[in-house]
This record gives structure tokens, sequence and C-alpha cells, in this order.
């Protein structure tokens, strides 16, 4: 068995069972593809694939548990890899980043503009996405931190540290009704349009949530996925929206309104993969948007894996005391 061959079955599987896809994106034929498939299979004498009229469709249970094994070892791979770059380029290399439109554009931006000064040979790589997404980005190995609110499906490769609160306050237009009463309650915001996340963000779904756990039903005028669109349409008169603090930018077009006694803060989290190797510049990318998060401090949340590999990141949600945040479900 190959290094090649793990690599193919994992390619194939990233591909949606697509073999001529998999077979692009290593670069290779189909037929090799499928021989390296061969090949595995007739080693371990069981099937990975299920097939169904000569195309694969799905995973057999133990290609469930032998792709686990697969992806394990060809991030390992790739750790030794870092290891060595680490020691000869300390100061160059490449960080691959997943975020949302909202923590790239007002969390962000000043911490890279920073970084990049300062590790000029770093290559930064910014791919948005939706939390669940980025999520899935870090479990793959596709990028090597996830900067977002917690999704509802957390991968259990996953291990998240709380980096930074967010407050929230309702947005209208200027002049609205809901700016001259003292205490805003859920039963007031509903009477209005309101301007929503897709609920494919926290933003969108907890919201909703908190609708329905007091019997009321919004009346949902448009749902987006960017800040500046949804305060645009608020500030066009077409509704009220649940916002992020942080996102207003002192805006004079709206009305704001803060809520803490709707909404309590919510947490960003700065989420990593098991077994993951970090080079020294990221684990200083993660200390300059969270100070509490230093390379001792994340190393020592579990003397296990400590021992095992200095610098592999445990799976496990750390909620750590001095912290400065609660975990609770967000709306970004």
């Amino acid at each position: 068995m190959t290094l090649q061959q793990l690599r193919g079955m994992c390619a194939v599987v990233e591909c949606a069972y697509n073999v001529s896809r998999a077979a692009e994106a290593l670069h290779t034929s189909q037929p090799a593809i499928s021989k390296m498939i061969r090949l595995i299979e007739e080693e371990i004498r069981t099937a990975l694939f299920i097939r169904a009229r000569g195309r694969i469709v799905g995973l057999t249970e133990m290609g469930t548990d032998v792709l686990a094994l697969a992806q394990r070892i060809l991030q390992d791979v790739k750790a030794v890899s870092d290891i060595s770059a680490e020691r000869f380029n300390q100061k160059s290399g490449v960080l691959k980043i997943g975020t949302t439109h909202l923590h790239a554009r007002y969390a962000l931006l000043k911490v890279i503009k920073e970084f990049r000064r300062d590790y000029p040979d770093v290559h930064l790589h910014l791919t948005l996405g939706n939390p669940q997404q980025i999520l899935d980005w870090v479990s793959k190995g596709d990028v090597h931190l996830g900067i977002c609110t917690l999704p509802r499906h957390i991968p259990e490769n996953v291990f998240s540290l709380p980096a930074y609160p967010i407050e929230r306050c309702i947005i209208t237009p200027l002049q609205h009704p809901l700016l001259r009463k003292r205490r805003i309650s859920f039963k007031d915001i509903a009477k209005y349009p309101l301007i929503a996340y897709d609920s494919l963000f926290n933003s969108g779904w907890v919201v909703e949530a908190e609708f329905e756990k007091r019997g009321l039903t919004p009346l949902i005028a448009m749902k987006a996925t960017d800040a500046n669109v949804i305060k645009a349409y608020v500030a066009a008169g077409l509704g009220v929206s649940i916002f992020q603090k942080m996102a207003l930018d002192k805006d004079k077009n709206v009305g704001v309104i803060d809520m803490p006694h709707l909404l309590p803060s919510s947490v960003t989290y700065i989420n990593l993969r098991q077994g993951q190797y970090l080079r020294n510049f990221q684990y200083e990318f993660i200390s300059r948007l969270t100070p509490k998060w230093d390379r001792q401090s994340i190393e020592a949340q579990t003397d296990t894996d400590r021992k095992i590999n200095p610098s592999a990141i445990p799976v496990r949600r750390v909620d750590a005391p001095g912290a400065g945040v609660e975990p609770v479900p967000d709306c970004v």
C-alpha cells in the first residue's frame, strides 16, 4: 500500500465519488485511480466502496474506517514537511485561513495587515464561507485556521479555542418607532419586517429560534449573507435587523438599539484540526488575534497530546478559564 494509493482513495471521496474528477485532481488518469483503489482492496481483502452498475456511489463500513486512517496518514506526512520547513525557513511559508465575510472585513483586517508587515514571506490565503463550510475545511486540512462561530455540526476532529466576543444590537431605519421605546422585546421586533441573515449562518437560525421559543413568527422580508447588504436594506426603510455591533462601522444612516437583555454576547472561535502541526508563524497569528492563546497555552491543553507531538492540536472544544468569553450560540 502506497501513499499515492491512499491519495487516490481520498480524492475519490473528496470529489463526491467522481473518479474522473479525482484523476484530474491528482493529475493522473481514470484507469490509474481505479487501479489504486483495486490494489488497496486486494491488499486488505475487502471492498472499500459501494458500487452500483459499475460506478462508485459510496463507502462501505470498512471503507469509512480506512478513509479516516488514510486522511490521518496523509496529514502526518504533510506535518513532516512542515517540521522541516520550520527548521530551515522559520519566517516563510503558507497560512490558509477560512472565515466569514464579517470577520474578514471587521475583525481580521488590522491583524492581517500587521502580520503581513512582519512576515512578508508568508503567503496568506483567505477563503470565505459559512461556519459549516469553514469547519469542514479545517477538518479536511484545506485551511490551517478556521475563524468563525460554531455551527450546528462540529466535526469530531476539530479543536476550538474561544477568540473574542460579539455583541448584538438592533438596527432600524432612522426615525423608526422602535427608537422611541425604552425597553424592546422580541414581540416588539416581530411587528416589523425583518432583514435577516441566511439560515446557513448562526445569525439566521439562532435568531429564528429565539422568535420560535417565544411563540412568535417574524415577518422576514429578506435574507442575506453580507452585513453591508443588510445595513443598506435597513437604511432604505425595508425592515429592521438583529445585527453585530462590530459591523456598524460608525454608520449614521441607521438607528441603533442595544439589546443585551434579549441576547447575550456570542463567541467567535479559532478552529484547528486534531494532530495538525502548527508552525511558529501560525501560532504567532493566533496570538495576535487573541493574546491569551500563545503557543504554550495551546499546547498545555492536554498533556497526553503534548507528549506525543509537541505541536499537535488535540481534539475538543476549549472553554478555558480566563478566556474572557462564555460559549453561547452565535448569530454570525
